[in-house]
């Protein structure tokens, strides 16, 4: 028990430097405790981290490290435990690696920055084993959890989602918020430059619609990051059920980067010259399509890898992405505490939303339809 309250302590002072430093040279100091707390290895592996320490975690710590609540992983392994894609297995050795620790793995990546050979040593399992616990989690998540977890609003659920917009300053009919972020991602072996975007740098498209509590209801993800919003959107199916999606008379709320339709409100462009009438809508507007925003901000924020992703494939990285938005929605379906994670926006996210929409991408019905919204607001 000694040596197991001596390592939480060890690694206590570990975690908080993460959270300061880069740099793995700053934690030196600490590895020869942690070398002398466990057998002679080649470089400091941590044996029975997961049977042994993690539940000696308090639940702040727990919170902190796993990037959720003890209730929340509680939930995902109950999802997840009798997936045939998590079924437990022997890994070259004599150990069997559980339904939970292949997702506590997962949330270690998913969670941090941290090398696939800095999380294999804290797990005391290998390289191949925290890929293929990564693997594994990520199969299971996408063809049992995320059809049920990343859903659309139903008829009853889409008049609550009404009511709860309209009760913040009174602008109807909307049952969500449309955006796209930019993940940071290397440079893709293969036509690396379409992946560039207008901040200068490598990343893939995500476009989200969210409800008003941040739940993400519509993922569409994986386009080069030089891609317009616009043109993300026409390319999904978003763009062409979007009226029936919002059951013919309800609507989303988009940026100026998108192009006004009857099921898709955009701002009153500022020539200057708009009415006070105009001013209103578009802060009524604003006000309600910030919690897309205040989404992509939890999302990187809880999921820091999502700030940087390093994978040989980029299907692989699409996949990360599509995971972490189902675990942020059950994160969202448990009422995880959301204090320490949300972040303030990140620039990466500012990048193509002053563009020119095409006028045939317009709509004469969703001008007439924010022309009457516009005129009603209080």
């Amino acid at each position: 028990m000694e040596v197991g309250v001596a390592i939480i302590a060890a690694l206590t002072v570990i975690d908080d430097e993460d959270d300061q430093y880069e740099d793995p040279m700053d934690i030196i100091p600490i590895l020869p405790l942690l070398t002398n707390l466990m057998e002679p290895e080649l470089r400091p592996k941590i044996y029975g981290y997961v049977e042994e320490i993690i539940p000696q975690y308090d639940e702040e710590s727990f919170r902190r490290m796993f990037r959720m609540s003890r209730a929340t992983f509680d939930r995902i392994c109950t999802y997840l435990r009798d997936c045939p894609e998590l079924q437990p297995t022997q890994t070259g050795g004599s150990d069997v690696v559980t339904v939970e620790k292949q997702v506590l793995i997962t949330l270690w990546y998913v969670g941090s920055l941290d090398t696939i050979r800095k999380i294999a040593d804290r797990f005391g399992v290998s390289e191949s084993t925290v890929i293929m616990c990564r693997e594994r989690v990520t199969a299971a998540i996408l063809n049992n959890l995320k059809q049920k977890i990343i859903s659309w609003p139903t008829q009853h659920e889409m008049q609550d989602e009404v009511n709860a917009f309209q009760q913040r300053n009174g602008f109807p009919g909307i049952v969500g918020a449309v955006d796209g972020t930019h993940i940071r991602i290397k440079a893709p072996s293969s036509h690396p430059q379409s992946y560039v975007n207008r901040k200068g740098f490598h990343s893939i498209q995500v476009q989200a619609v969210c409800r008003h509590n941040m739940f993400f209801s519509h993922i569409y993800a994986g386009y080069p990051g030089s891609v317009h919003d616009s043109r993300v959107l026409k390319q999904s199916d978003l763009w062409t059920n979007g009226l029936r999606m919002c059951n013919m008379a309800n609507h989303i709320l988009g940026d100026a980067a998108y192009p006004t339709r009857r099921w898709l409100l955009t701002p009153f462009r500022d020539n200057g010259h708009l009415t006070d009438q105009q001013k209103k809508y578009n802060q009524y507007h604003s006000s309600n399509r910030v919690v897309i925003e205040r989404a992509f901000a939890l999302l990187k924020g809880r999921f820091r890898r999502l700030k940087y992703l390093e994978t040989i494939k980029l299907d692989t990285s699409v996949e990360i992405i599509m995971i972490c938005c189902v675990l942020h929605n059950i994160c969202i379906l448990t009422n995880d505490n959301i204090d320490d994670f949300l972040v303030q926006q990140d620039d990466d996210d500012v990048v193509n939303n002053r563009h020119i929409v095409q006028i045939n991408d317009e709509e004469a019905e969703g001008f007439l339809k924010r022309d009457n919204i516009a005129r009603h607001l209080l």
